[in-house]
């Protein structure tokens, strides 16, 4: 009787762990299932994310081109450089008094001013382009244009912060990003639209900005450089589409660094420039590879992430797409191999009932 107990207690053990070991396979199953989709869906937000940034940089490269071929920015050019030089060396203290001192528009605000009252060339050929800019940036999105004429010095500016009239060769800003693309733009004046890093910029507040250039020529001579200064606010709207990729999807850029280029959907703070991204992604992706892989991201929350580099306009930038693993791996998973395990597991417990009821069954006598 005792043998025929712990048989049956044996096989009943046994049913309890064929269930376990049925829910076990059925979850992984699902898990890599799960996975496998999730990341196919990561890889299709990734490729329309980064097929929206070259968008981006080639309506901001046409911009750029179309707006230093156009004959009024060649016009401006020229008189403004002209109505530069008449100033002598007083240009760089008079005409920051003229248009940042006693600009009587708001400090934030100094583009309302069309021209200062000193009845000057230069504030006449000022007048005459600059509600023209002033359009050309309401219109395109962009935070600021510049000329700047071949001896580096910035002779037009549409807001009049502090890098209006300074040198992009000897000034304050000689090592801004500004002073950068100006460079690359007069070196080789053929290329198409140079673009930096968003780098800390003080004439604005030390706030992140990135610019682009392209050189002015007339008659086949290099006669000024036309820029613009590029917010970081559309970058972030373009990045935030995350329509369809659930509550923790998000995609986001990262530069050479390992620092931020966009605003995180989840942290209220800036991130850009300010958040490291620190995980094999961003090394291999900053390796020139992509792929997508399980890490802990920014938050140091367990996610999917797809990755690739990406081309800013020359800079070398880490496209990501990722979103939670707890959300990826649906709680429906989970109940689908309960429900597996406890059916194998019933199974097994009535084999082990009908093997301990044919044992317990008294065997009939032999016939003689």
């Amino acid at each position: 009787m005792l043998r025929r107990l712990i048989s049956f207690l044996l096989l009943s053990v046994l049913g309890v762990a064929v269930g376990f070991a049925v829910a076990v396979l059925v979850e992984r199953r699902q898990d890599a299932k799960s996975l496998e989709t999730a990341f196919d869906r990561l890889r299709l937000f990734h490729d329309l994310r980064q097929a929206a940034l070259e968008d981006y940089l080639q309506s901001m490269a046409s911009d750029v081109r179309a707006a230093s071929e156009n004959p009024r920015v060649v016009e401006a050019m020229e008189k403004l450089d002209f109505a530069w030089s008449t100033y002598g060396p007083d240009a760089r203290r008079v005409l920051p008094r003229l248009y940042i001192d006693e600009n009587p528009a708001p400090a934030d605000d100094r583009a309302q001013l069309m021209q200062a009252p000193d009845g000057s060339y230069y504030s006449q050929y000022h007048r005459a382009f600059h509600g023209w800019a002033r359009q050309f940036l309401e219109h395109f999105g962009y935070y600021d244009a510049f000329l700047i004429n071949p001896r580096g010095d910035i002779v037009y500016t549409v807001a009049k912060e502090r890098d209006f009239a300074t040198s992009l060769k000897t000034g304050p800003y000689r090592q801004s990003p500004l002073a950068e693309v100006f460079r690359r733009a007069m070196i080789n004046p053929s290329a198409a639209v140079d673009f930096s890093d968003f780098a800390r910029y003080a004439p604005s507040g030390d706030d992140p900005a990135a610019f682009a250039a392209k050189s002015i020529t007339k008659d086949g001579k290099v006669i000024g450089v036309f820029a613009v200064q590029i917010p970081a606010e559309p970058l972030n709207e373009l990045m935030h589409f995350t329509a369809g990729m659930g509550a923790t999807g998000e995609t986001y850029l990262v530069g050479p660094d390992g620092m931020m280029r966009s605003q995180s959907r989840f942290i209220e703070t800036p991130t850009l420039l300010e958040v490291e991204v620190d995980n094999a992604s961003v090394h291999k992706g900053m390796a020139g590879k992509s792929g997508a892989r399980i890490v802990k991201d920014y938050r140091g929350i367990d996610v999917l992430s797809v990755y690739a580099p990406v081309n800013f306009g020359g800079q070398p930038w880490i496209l990501l797409a990722e979103i939670d693993r707890d959300e990826a791996v649906t709680t429906e998973i989970s109940w689908t191999a309960i429900a597996a395990g406890i059916l194998a597991g019933l199974l097994a417990m009535g084999l082990a009932y009908l093997i301990w009821h044919a044992l317990r069954s008294p065997s009939r006598p032999r016939e003689p």
